[in-house]
């Protein structure tokens, strides 16, 4: 029986010695969807070839008679999930909400072996006049439970 474990072993036997690296691995009863990204984007052949590996390393164990096999990048509107894909976004501004449900709303400054620095920027009126207040918020992996690119689309 194939299970989702041998699937990311397979994935990391694929790309190794390359920069691509998998995000995630779901398995259903009949459907395999596995996304992958790099630190400058995956591209299709890429994909396509991981597809054609998998499907040439599966295709004697049965497993392709019950799945589906999808391989993808994650979308832009996907909760980041491994530590590589917030390298990509420093600069670019993110929604996390931690383990408890707090949300923090700000640009990706760092990117720590344990932990996202994020830069909040807040505006207030005092007096009819604006004020704006920046936070530093170091938020450990290990307590973010979502974060999300914010996508704008204004144009300047």
């Amino acid at each position: 029986m194939v299970g989702a474990d041998d699937i990311k072993a397979l994935v990391v036997e694929h790309f190794q010695g390359s920069n691509c690296f998998l995000v995630e691995v779901k398995l259903s009863p009949s459907r395999l969807v596995v996304a992958v990204d790099s630190p400058t984007g995956i591209t299709i052949d890429q994909c396509s070839g991981l597809s054609r590996f998998l499907i040439n390393t599966l295709e004697d164990s049965g497993f392709l008679e019950t799945h589906e096999i999808e391989v993808g990048s994650p979308g832009m509107d996907s909760a980041l999930m491994v530590p590589q894909q917030y390298l990509r976004r420093i600069g670019r501004e993110l929604r996390v909400f931690d383990a408890e449900s707090r949300e923090t709303t700000g640009v990706l400054k760092e990117v720590r072996p344990d932990a996202i620095v994020l830069l909040e920027t807040k505006t207030r009126k005092e007096n009819k006049k604006k004020i704006t207040t920046e936070h530093l918020h170091e938020i450990p992996f290990a307590q973010i439970r979502e974060a999300k690119l914010i996508i704008n689309y204004k144009f300047k």
